[in-house]
């Protein structure tokens, strides 16, 4: 039988994988609601993210992010920080008007905008995927544990926002 070295205990990477598949399929059923122009549908798919990306978006702004600079350099992740601000400015939106309103036109193309950017965001998180397994394993273990704080927080996205 052969000697393998035991997994590590932490599961970074595929929590981080989960997190991701969660927000992309958010983004992706807002983007669609707002292609149809389903106000109503919108906001609840705002709702839904607001909810389940909390503990992510504290996680890679609070520890993460901090982690991937020396890494990737300080503008590379200014530019992630400014992506995950498109799309909390969209879920914010979404989110301050009165159920069921119709969205104007102008309104419902800049959240469009927003929601593709955020979507775009996500997709292209191969770097940081890559990045991630440059970490020394400690690190890894220590952002998972950061991670599963958050995830026992359950903290909204908007939360974050009001909290500083």
């Amino acid at each position: 039988m052969e000697n393998r070295p035991s997994p590590p205990e932490h599961n970074l990477f595929d929590a981080f994988r989960e997190d991701h598949a969660v927000l992309g399929r958010g983004f992706h059923e807002l983007s669609q609601c707002l292609r149809g122009n389903d106000a109503a549908a919108a906001r609840e798919a705002a709702e839904r993210i607001d909810t389940a990306a909390g503990s992510h978006i504290a996680f890679e702004e609070k520890h993460f992010y901090p982690a991937l600079a020396r890494m990737l350099g300080a503008p590379e992740v200014r530019r992630m920080y400014l992506e995950h601000s498109k799309g909390l400015a969209a879920v914010q939106a979404l989110l301050a008007r009165e159920p069921g309103a119709p969205l104007p036109e102008d309104e419902r193309t800049r959240l469009m905008e927003l929601s593709s950017a955020m979507e775009a965001h996500i997709a292209e998180c191969g770097e940081m995927f890559a990045a991630m397994g440059r970490l020394p394993e400690e690190e890894q273990a220590a952002l998972y544990r950061q991670l599963t704080v958050w995830r026992e927080k359950r903290p909204r996205w908007t939360g974050l926002a009001a909290s500083g």
